[in-house]
């Protein structure tokens, strides 16, 4: 790697933090990238925050710049486009991660799904919108199995499922299950770090986590920890793990926090039975399914993508809500894989960063003055988590290389004490500092 940047680039690199824009930043860092000839990456066909066993949350961007159509000759642009959008996600820059997502699908199919919206009758006719989060609390005071998904590259998806862990405690559900914790007898499920999970490296899955703990939760890894299972063992494995707690405790009460369409309770083909429809099935249970990556921007697919837009142009949305029709919860997209509906309001930014960074106002927006030259990267520590040495281990609690218009950076932290972590764009530590915020 190169020890300094040329006086040029640092012209060019002042000029462009005072006007930099939400998007831009990732844009520059690639250009930067692609120009240092002495930067090397390794030559593996899949892109991982994991570099030389620490977290590194760049390296994975400096892979995608130099060797994306190698990748996705081996993965599928679906794939590539999937797994680049989750990293970018992971540093706190969701607006290319959209961007990224977008590119997952096909284009050519966005003026002909638009066509057929306009004329086929309003999907949302006779439909109500109710508070998600008072709706789901209401329907789950007799459940003693609630299951909720996410996109893994959209953040906001376990902020909601964040909101509602007090509630939910106080219902008394003890149990939390975390499809991303790891399931190793490394795992650290007291205290977030490396040895969590893969998407509790995600700030807002560190947070997640370190409410749950603070609130009293168990947390319950589920993964499947055989790699050689089929898409089906992997599902049934899941649903067993789950079941096993109420085998063990009978009145144990058990939120779970799953990816896509492992909640659905239901299969649209015998190639693939989702985890809720074997958990169903094995424990005679029938758990609250609810999913929120179907009606979130991008959704899940072309035709979703552009449905979510379509109509999120005509609501005027503030809040999370669920979609109801004659009082019972309503599915547009008429499949009826899961109970309830979640339909987020499309994001809105403040300072480059979305606001539903601040988990309903457990965090505040913190500005962040860039004191060196070559500043790219912040990342803000817990200070009592904070170890110079095994930093290359730790969950930030906020970080981004997104700068606003007034060239600052704004970080999304509670009250507490935190040390700043500055880097530059080859991850190079440039200095720390103490921050206090009230």
């Amino acid at each position: 790697m190169l020890k300094s940047i040329t006086v040029s680039f640092l012209f060019v690199w002042i000029l462009f933090t005072a006007n930099a824009q939400t998007g831009e930043n990732y844009q520059y860092l690639k250009q930067y990238i692609l120009t240092q000839q002495n930067l090397k990456v390794d030559s593996s066909n899949f892109l991982s925050i994991y570099h030389n066993k620490e977290l590194h949350y760049l390296y994975p961007l400096y892979k995608s710049f130099n060797q994306e159509k190698k990748i996705i000759d081996h993965l599928s642009a679906f794939q590539y486009y999937n797994d680049l959008s989750e990293i970018i996600s992971f540093n706190g820059d969701y607006l290319s991660s959209l961007e990224i997502e977008k590119k997952s699908y096909d284009s050519n199919l966005e003026d002909s799904i638009y066509k057929t919206l306009n004329k086929q009758s309003n999907l949302l006719l006779g439909v109500e919108f109710k508070d998600a989060k008072k709706y789901i609390l209401e329907r789950c005071t007799k459940q003693k199995v609630v299951m909720i998904n996410e996109s893994h590259n959209k953040p906001q998806h376990r902020a909601f499922t964040a909101s509602l862990l007090e509630d939910f405690y106080a219902l008394g559900f003890r149990y939390l299950a975390l499809e991303t914790l790891n399931q190793f007898s490394n795992a650290s499920l007291k205290q977030v770090t490396v040895l969590t999970g893969h998407y509790t490296c995600e700030p807002i899955g560190g947070e997640l986590v370190r409410k749950a703990i603070s609130l009293g939760f168990k947390l319950i890894a589920y993964e499947d920890s055989n790699y050689n299972h089929t898409v089906n063992q992997r599902e049934y494995t899941q649903a067993e793990i789950i079941n096993k707690i109420l085998q063990k405790d009978p009145a144990a009460k058990i939120l779970v926090h799953a990816g896509g369409k492992h909640v659905e309770e239901a299969a649209a083909s015998d190639d693939r039975i989702p985890m809720a429809a074997y958990f169903k099935i094995i424990s005679g249970i029938d758990p609250l399914t609810i999913d929120q990556t179907s009606l979130t921007e991008q959704s899940t697919s072309e035709y979703g993508s552009a449905v979510y837009e379509y109509y999120a142009k005509k609501n005027v949305l503030i809040s999370p809500v669920v979609l109801l029709k004659n009082n019972k919860p309503k599915d547009i997209f008429d499949l009826n894989f899961c109970d309830i509906y979640i339909m987020h309001p499309p994001t809105k930014y403040r300072n480059g960063r979305p606001t539903w960074n601040s988990m309903n106002g457990f965090k505040k927006e913190t500005a962040i003055q860039p004191i060196y030259q070559t500043l790219f990267f912040v990342q803000a520590f817990y200070e009592k988590e904070y170890q110079e040495k095994l930093i290359g281990k730790l969950v930030p609690a906020d970080q981004s290389y997104i700068t606003a218009q007034d060239g600052y950076y704004y970080l999304y932290l509670q009250k507490g004490r935190y040390q700043l972590v500055y880097r530059d764009m080859q991850y190079k530590i440039l200095g720390t500092k103490v921050l206090v915020v009230e």
